[in-house]
């Protein structure tokens, strides 16, 4: 068996984002909300967007499960939580109480996850791993 320290960062890299998807599905199940459903409210709750804005600004959080963000978007609409007006999605008032509702069960994930770390340390992780992702996308290859 491989020693974990051994492994290569695209391993941890994938376990990390199992592991995070599998805890905020926990967290948000006995709500009935799924992960994308909380993109959608969590991003909407900074002020209203297009649609095209917000698949543009979730776009790094495409997920292969089935649920889209326009069905996501459709679910949140049915549950009275999102309006579309004027080519404009924004929060009802329920959903806004949904959101800072969902928002401690959100915080309780994200907490578990850094546990131990140092708020330096954790930001540094971050920043080592966007600027790995910089590394190699499209636009900064030569």
């Amino acid at each position: 068996m491989i020693e974990q320290q051994s492994r290569p960062i695209g391993y941890w890299a994938k376990h990390l984002d199992t592991l995070i998807n599998r805890a905020f599905e926990q967290a948000l199940q006995d709500d009935d909300v799924t992960r994308r459903q909380w993109q959608v409210l969590s991003t909407l709750s900074w002020g209203g967007r297009s649609a095209e804005s917000l698949h543009e600004t979730l776009d790094a959080f495409r997920c292969d499960e089935g649920d889209s963000l326009d069905a996501a978007i459709k679910a949140l609409e049915q549950r009275g939580w999102l309006v579309a007006r004027d080519g404009i999605l924004a929060l009802t008032t329920a959903g806004e109480t949904a959101c800072e509702d969902l928002r401690q069960d959100v915080d309780k994930v994200r907490a578990d996850m850094s546990r131990g770390i140092s708020p330096e340390d954790f930001r540094i992780a971050v920043d080592t791993l966007q600027a790995m992702c910089d590394n190699l996308s499209p636009a900064h290859k030569d």
